[in-house]
């Protein structure tokens, strides 16, 4: 069965199919079936669990590295605040790039028709 990329709840089953199911891609299935909401949720919760505690121990790497960059600095400065809001900006910034990159896919399926 070929998926409706126009049908707004079959794009969000597909964003979390895609970018939260155990095969981590950032191509759209173009073919269904799609699994069951409540696997789809309980993925990406998981996920954005790893994907956030991922951030934050970069940002706390950063943080107490001996690195002299602006960034670093600013980490090492700032504190937990600090850390904590550059855990919350890497983690946002991988999903939008991960998103973005989807979108792309659903707009390539779409033309393709």
């Amino acid at each position: 069965m070929r998926l409706d990329l126009h049908h707004r709840p079959t794009l969000l089953k597909s964003w979390l199919a895609t970018l939260h199911a155990p095969e981590l891609t950032v191509s759209p299935r173009l073919v269904g079936p799609l699994p069951g909401w409540g696997q789809l949720v309980r993925s990406a919760l998981a996920w954005h669990l790893v994907y956030a505690l991922v951030a934050y121990a970069g940002a706390l790497f950063v943080s107490r590295s001996d690195a002299t960059s602006g960034i670093a600095l600013i980490l090492h400065d700032g504190g937990l605040p600090a850390v904590l809001l550059a855990t919350v900006i890497i983690w946002w910034l991988g999903v939008g790039l991960s998103t973005a990159l989807w979108w792309a896919g659903v707009q390539r399926a779409r033309n393709r028709g």
